[in-house]
């Protein structure tokens, strides 16, 4: 009887232990957390006003500038046409999150109840769950900083993904749309950069493809403003496959790269040009660099005559930037010694 009575206590007093620890553990709520959930259960928005004209030059100044009202009537003009598209409540709700707590540090959270009722009072409550949900995930990616730099990039993924869903239901997927596009095509480039050289063709095939296919009827205005961004990506995804060509061989592979990217006759045009002057001044830094390094290892080093030909060498190859660079060797930066990124520099 006494070896059970000891039984016992041992389990209660673990039992006990692991409650203690449990509540010691538990993520405790912040205050912005409380003031979110008390305001969310009262179910009050700001009551409605009638708003001030819209400022003039708003789009010229900071937004906390401006009263509350002004703000309302600023975020009427600047998302009321969207304001059903959860990616657009959250482009807003950034905005105002971004300063409120410096302005108002104890009740930025009423505050920003009272601008959402004035901006949108149907949708203010539904617009403040919003908040709240930004506001947790926000306080999740801090605390989970660390913890996610030493993750492998599918776990970080996984653990991102799964939290948003969490806190954002499906709305997660319209949100994080144009990461999740993205995250399509920065694994299309890194199967491309891993994969041995040979297929140019075939890759740059797949990765056109890959762009047409994740933004449809948006792939025009994509490539209109990030045509350059996407034409250098792939470009240093495929150095392996460039490396390996002659001159002439890589300014036509470079040039079809961007043909394919949408480039017109003119633009095409410059960028051969420009091919031409980097492959120029990419020899000339070689040569240099042979010469310098040539002179720079003679027994007893470089006298002040090889200072006046090595001199003479870079005011022929380099003109006007000879003093430059000259003085870029005085603080030990060399230019020869940057690997080349064909197509980029």
């Amino acid at each position: 009887m006494f070896q059970n009575k000891k039984i016992l206590y041992s389990v209660l007093s673990a039992l006990i232990i692991l409650f203690v620890a449990i509540l010691i553990l538990r993520p405790t709520k912040d205050k912005n957390q409380k003031d979110f959930e008390r305001i969310l259960n009262e179910g009050k928005i700001a009551e409605s006003k009638e708003l001030p004209n819209l400022p003039e030059d708003y789009a010229d100044h900071k937004l906390m500038e401006y009263s509350m009202e002004e703000i309302a009537r600023i975020l009427q003009e600047k998302y009321g046409k969207n304001i059903d598209n959860p990616a657009v409540q959250i482009a807003m709700i950034e905005e105002l999150m971004k300063d409120l707590p410096k302005l108002y540090p104890n009740d930025w959270v009423k505050v920003l109840n009272q601008i959402l009722g004035y901006a949108f009072p149907n949708k203010a409550l539904e617009l403040l769950r919003m908040s709240e949900s930004l506001y947790n995930y926000n306080r999740f990616r801090e605390a989970n900083m660390s913890k996610v730099g030493l993750m492998s990039d599918e776990a970080r993924r996984e653990m991102m993904w799964k939290e948003r869903y969490r806190l954002f239901g499906e709305k997660a997927d319209e949100i994080w749309a144009m990461e999740k596009k993205m995250t399509v095509i920065g694994d299309t480039l890194k199967r491309i950069q891993e994969s041995p050289p040979g297929n140019l063709d075939a890759k740059l095939s797949n990765y056109a493809k890959t762009l047409k296919d994740q933004f449809g009827k948006d792939y025009p205005r994509l490539m209109e403003n990030k045509r350059q961004q996407l034409t250098e990506g792939f470009m240093v995804s495929v150095q392996k496959d460039l490396k390996v060509l002659s001159f002439g061989e890589r300014k036509s592979a470079l040039r079809e790269i961007r043909q394919t990217m949408g480039m017109d006759q003119a633009a095409l045009n410059r960028w051969d040009a420009l091919e031409e002057e980097r492959e120029k001044s990419w020899q000339n830094q070689q040569k240099y660099a042979a010469k310098r390094n040539q002179l720079s290892t003679k027994k007893g080093g470089m006298t002040a005559e090889d200072e006046k030909e090595l001199d003479a060498m870079r005011k022929q190859l380099f003109g006007e930037e000879a003093e430059i660079i000259k003085n870029e060797e005085a603080s030990g930066y060399f230019r020869a010694s940057e690997e080349r990124t064909y197509g980029v520099n």
